[in-house]
């Protein structure tokens, strides 16, 4: 992907990060869930690997973080981790595994 081209994707992709607020998973799960699968669907068709990955966990996690409560805490965590990402631009496998690593740490769990 060229420069112009990445950078538009990353606008993208960061606008509908931000159109997302961690406050709506309570207000609106299934809206929130359905904004989330449109980000994981985007990454995918232009291989942010790191972002598609986070998306799929960050679904799972949620589920069992609004059951206890924690649905908040749990998106601001994963929101943030997902910026972190995109802003990055397109990662090696590799790279993906050691950040999804220092999330799952970030949020007490286990890599």
């Amino acid at each position: 992907m060229d420069h112009d081209q990445n950078l538009l994707v990353q606008a993208e992709m960061l606008a509908l990060l931000e159109g997302m607020p961690s406050s709506l998973v309570e207000k609106h799960p299934v809206q929130f869930l359905m904004h989330l699968d449109q980000i994981r669907q985007k990454a995918a068709q232009h291989h942010l690997t790191a972002l598609h990955d986070l998306s799929c966990t960050f679904e799972s996690a949620l589920q069992q973080a609004l059951q206890s409560g924690k649905g908040v805490i749990v998106a601001e965590s994963y929101l943030g981790a997902m910026r972190d990402a995109l802003k990055c631009g397109p990662l090696n496998k590799a790279v993906v595994e050691t950040l999804m690593a220092n999330v799952a740490l970030r949020l007490g769990g286990q890599p």
